[in-house]
């Protein structure tokens, strides 16, 4: 914008002089022998405060993990449909603010009990136990009562990690176990883990369909 700004006169003399005024957000000055105003432009800060240097790296290291765990996820769309249920719009805007502070610097999950591999609306049921030999799991669930939306069709699925893996999240849906039969059994591959390397478990269901999904339900043996 640019118009003619009538000044007191200490203000014109500067401005006769070549200086530029800024005054409330508005910066005069003198142009083809008249008086000129237009918006202030906000000078560039040359540094970021340690609070924000310390949200920008939290956010670069959540982003970091969230790339390399959808690809775990080989297209279930569980955040999606989390933050579709929540009218949060975007699924890793959800992600964020579930997981951020469970997730370190490096972009590793550090706090495992604290991380949601899964999160959703589908009931959960209670898990009853769950027992390891080797790289052999064996779970067992207890369906409780008012579960809406539960179907004895829904599939099991594990998330998990081996011990300080926490850059590797790792998927498997439970070949043909489902909600109704109440227990599975399941073996992970060892990944050249040396035997007894401490596993990370995240259990929750899907509905038949891939639309619905539970919280997950954190383990470790």
């Amino acid at each position: 914008m640019k118009k003619n700004i009538p000044l007191a006169f200490p203000a014109l003399s500067l401005l006769l002089q070549g200086e530029c005024l800024r005054i409330g957000g508005i910066t005069y000055y003198m142009h083809s022998g008249k008086i000129r105003a237009c918006p202030s432009k906000r000078e560039r800060r040359d540094s970021r405060t340690d609070k924000e240097v310390k949200a920008r790296g939290a956010f670069t290291a959540v982003r970091r993990f969230w790339s390399v765990y959808r690809r775990a996820l080989n297209g279930l769309k569980i955040w999606s449909v989390a933050a579709r249920e929540r009218g949060r719009g975007k699924s890793d805007s959800l992600f964020h603010s579930v997981n951020a502070a469970a997730i370190s610097p490096e972009g590793k999950v550090w706090a495992y009990p604290a991380f949601r591999f899964a999160e959703g609306s589908l009931a959960m049921p209670v898990l009853r136990g769950v027992e390891r030999e080797g790289w052999t799991v064996r779970v067992a669930w207890e369906e409780g009562t008012g579960c809406v939306g539960a179907d004895a069709a829904d599939r099991l699925y594990v998330g998990y990690f081996y011990e300080g893996e926490g850059g590797s999240p790792c998927l498997l849906e439970v070949a043909g176990a489902t909600r109704g039969d109440g227990s599975a059994e399941f073996t992970l591959p060892a990944a050249g883990m040396p035997e007894g390397t401490p596993l990370h478990l995240y259990f929750f269901f899907a509905s038949p369909d891939g639309t619905c999904f539970s919280s997950s339900v954190y383990v470790a043996c």
